[in-house]
């Protein structure tokens, strides 16, 4: 596992070892950092289930002003804690906050955070999507430009629509889907 492009292209990632976490695949993060391109350059990025943090870093590498990462597995913190070590100077504001995301995203929005960038990988088992999609949604904790992108099973069912959020894009990789949401039309205040 490695970091694929940027600032920190090429630095190797220590993956899981243990059941449980599901690190996002290099060709996958390749993939889904070049049709996001630049569109959260020097924006604040929210990787939520973050696992051993390759998603979250990789944002990061590419020109990410802050990153803020939420993981509730001991040894999923444990893991991304060795692989943010592996990057030298990191400059960028770094955020890693312990715990459960439906807990963690309402205290994010009462200290009035708002992301570029919001990345969602729950394990696909749990299938916690719908859920986190419409807490963000209703907590406002997307810019108005700003974007989802959830990492599901091309066999996991969305809907068009998750409060005021939509599904304007949708790719399939392998056994992969990646979805991208936007606020619908009217950015945040809409309804």
């Amino acid at each position: 596992m490695r970091i694929t492009g940027g600032k920190y292209g090429g630095i190797k990632l220590i993956g899981p070892t243990h059941q449980g976490l599901r690190p996002t695949t290099d060709m996958l993060r390749e993939a889904l950092f070049n049709i996001l391109g630049d569109s959260f350059l020097e924006g604040r990025v929210l990787d939520l289930f973050a696992g051993s943090g390759a998603l979250g870093i990789e944002a990061l590498s590419r020109g990410a002003q802050a990153v803020c990462f939420v993981e509730k597995d001991p040894k999923g913190l444990r893991l991304l804690k060795e692989n943010l070590q592996r990057l030298p100077e990191v400059t960028t504001e770094i955020r890693i906050i312990p715990g459960d995301v439906f807990r963690v995203l309402p205290r994010l929005s009462r200290e009035g955070a708002a992301f570029d960038l919001i990345l969602v990988d729950p394990p696909y088992k749990a299938q916690l999507w719908l859920g986190v999609l419409e807490l963000i949604s209703r907590l406002s904790l997307l810019t108005a430009d700003g974007q989802i992108v959830v990492e599901i099973s091309k066999f996991a069912l969305l809907p068009e629509r998750a409060g005021r959020l939509r599904r304007v894009d949708k790719r399939v990789y392998g056994e992969v889907s990646l979805e991208f949401w936007k606020y619908a039309t009217g950015g945040v205040d809409a309804e």
